[in-house]
């Protein structure tokens, strides 16, 4: 009996661990299922985020390409629209300035403001990405001066471009500046090739070399035949240097190695040096060049009016006889003079006729004087013309509107040399005339001036030096009614002061350029200017600080003075003050904003 009891609770026993055996399984299985609903979830997560960061990453990436894309479609047309213009102008070499902004004008007319146009224009932009476009959408031109009135002319060009990258869509939009000014007249101190700076010079506005510049505190200078050098500091610019790469800037210091702008570090001192955030990169190729042969030809077109003949205007030009060939033409808006010379005064026992005679004489020489004082109209001159700034011949004063602001622009022609001197006498010359001299030019004395002067005679070689054709000697320049000189020589410039160690400056309110090579000096002289010097050639500025004296055959300076013997100062007014003379120029000046996100 005791057996089945014990039995009993051995099963019972037993049946309540199978129980409990199958709960835990069952606990078991949920909780299976529950890690593993767990790391479906994860999965998904991890495999939705995968997709999602691939998503974004292929949108960014195509939103990036779409911008870039865009800015190539800018970048396109730019080029587009410079190679275009440019080719007008190399194709249409006679051209007159009002021509040349007429084609602008009517070239950016063309330009299409709609995408179907664009395509048509070859304004679509080029791409190898699939499923992507780059398109301009519009384009304007509002035009800042009037053409034909004498003005100079600027047109501000907004274009808008639009880039799709597999659906990712972006617009751009950038101004871009076209102009025709000769990019010489935009610098203080300026080079087409090296330009190279020597000692202290002070120059306020910026500065260009067409290949390298070279900034050293040795100024040398030639005293009694000797060379001779003295290192003198500061260089001081006020403004930038635009210079073809910083390998092209170098600086010289006396006892030290040259070095490269390019390894200039943290470390290097900057004294003398120009600041790196004022140097700019401005390639030769985008350089606005001067014609100045082409420009003289242009001014005497302009005098002539409807009907000129560029050509033949040149080839008389060539052949010596543009006075002949103006006067013949018997233009209603032209005075001819033949050269000026002074008369025999008549004698009380002379004979009648004689009397008669020097009456006629007399009245003849009268009208052509006041011609000259006073002209009107264009006037050419055959012979050599001297102003003197007294007597008969003391200046030419056109209009102000005459000279600045007619359509029919008026020229003063000198089939000859021109001199304007007065050296030692206090009345001033006054000259209010844009002038055009196929000769040599020089200047002496007090002279007050608002001109634009374009000196034509081809330089000759003499002893292996070739020749000034346009001297500035001793002279001081005042701008007349604030104006100013634009000097534009074919030939070298000569500027030159006789009165050395003077240590009272005395400035020029001028601008000169020169198609050759040029020297500056400041040391035993003072060379003050208010406007600029560009030369198309090498440009050699030697300047230094203090007073200075002759001694020997050397120049000591005493550096305790800081007296600045050389300083440039840029003009901004040229521009408008000169509008009617500026030269005509042999490419559109193109310059572009940053690009703007719409």
């Amino acid at each position: 009996m005791t057996g089945q009891p014990t039995r009993y609770a051995y099963v019972k026993k037993a049946h309540i661990k199978l129980k409990r055996l199958k709960e835990e399984r069952g606990s078991a299985l949920v909780l299976v299922m529950f890690i593993l609903l767990l790391l479906t979830i994860l999965g998904l997560s991890v495999l939705s985020a995968t997709i999602g960061g691939a998503q974004r990453t292929e949108t960014r990436k195509n939103d990036v390409q779409s911008l870039h894309l865009a800015e190539k479609t800018l970048d396109e047309a730019v080029a587009y629209i410079t190679s275009s213009l440019n080719k007008k102008i190399e194709s249409n070499i006679d051209m007159s300035q009002e021509e040349l902004d007429q084609a602008i004008k009517n070239f950016l007319a063309t330009l299409p403001s709609t995408l179907p146009d664009t395509l048509s224009a070859g304004l679509k932009a080029s791409t190898d990405l699939a499923n992507a476009s780059g398109k301009i959408n519009e384009i304007t031109y509002p035009i800042e001066g009037t053409i034909g009135n004498g003005q100079l002319v600027r047109y501000i060009v907004t274009i808008k471009s639009e880039a799709e990258v597999n659906g990712v869509k972006r617009n751009l939009k950038q101004r871009v500046f076209i102009d025709t000014f000769p990019d010489f007249l935009k610098y203080t101190i300026g080079s087409e090739k090296n330009l190279t700076i020597n000692g202290a010079p002070l120059i306020i506005g910026n500065i260009y070399a067409g290949d390298t510049l070279i900034i050293s505190d040795k100024a040398e200078y030639i005293y009694r035949k000797n060379g001779g050098s003295i290192v003198s500091r500061p260089f001081e610019l006020d403004g930038e240097a635009h210079v073809q790469s910083l390998d092209k800037l170098i600086y010289r210091e006396a006892g030290k190695s040259d070095i490269k702008a390019s390894d200039i570090t943290e470390e290097t001192s900057m004294n003398g040096k120009i600041p790196q955030d004022k140097v700019g990169i401005r390639n030769r190729r985008t350089f606005v060049e001067v014609n100045v042969e082409g420009s003289f030809v242009d001014k005497v077109a302009e005098a002539i009016g409807a009907g000129a003949d560029r050509t033949t205007i040149r080839n008389k030009l060539a052949e010596g006889k543009v006075a002949s060939y103006l006067a013949g033409m018997n233009l209603y808006n032209f005075d001819a003079i033949d050269q000026v010379d002074l008369i025999k005064p008549v004698l009380r026992d002379d004979s009648p006729e004689a009397q008669k005679d020097y009456k006629e004489e007399m009245k003849e020489y009268t009208k052509k004087v006041n011609i000259i004082k006073h002209p009107t109209k264009s006037v050419i001159y055959k012979g050599n013309l001297d102003l003197d700034g007294s007597g008969d011949f003391p200046g030419i004063l056109y209009s102000e509107d005459d000279k600045n602001t007619t359509p029919s622009r008026k020229w003063f022609i000198v089939d000859g040399n021109l001199t304007i001197d007065n050296y030692g006498n206090n009345q001033p010359v006054q000259i209010r005339a844009n002038i055009l001299v196929t000769g040599k030019v020089e200047i002496r004395g007090n002279v007050q001036i608002d001109s634009t002067m374009f000196v034509l005679k081809e330089p000759s070689t003499i002893n292996g030096i070739l020749e000034h054709t346009t001297l500035v000697e001793d002279a001081t320049l005042q701008g007349l009614g604030d104006k100013e000189l634009v000097l534009i020589s074919r030939g070298p410039i000569l500027i030159n002061r006789l009165a050395a160690f003077s240590n009272t400056p005395t400035q020029l309110d001028a601008f000169f350029y020169t198609d050759s090579e040029a020297d500056l000096y400041g040391v035993g002289s003072m060379f003050w200017l208010s406007g600029g010097f560009f030369a198309k050639g090498n440009l050699t500025i030697n300047a230094v600080r203090g007073t200075a004296v002759g001694k020997d055959n050397e120049i000591v300076i005493d550096n305790n003075s800081k007296l600045i013997r050389f300083k440039a100062a840029y003009n901004d007014k040229i521009f408008e003050d000169q509008k009617a003379g500026l030269p005509r120029v042999k490419s559109v000046n193109i310059s572009v904003e940053d690009m703007q996100l719409e």
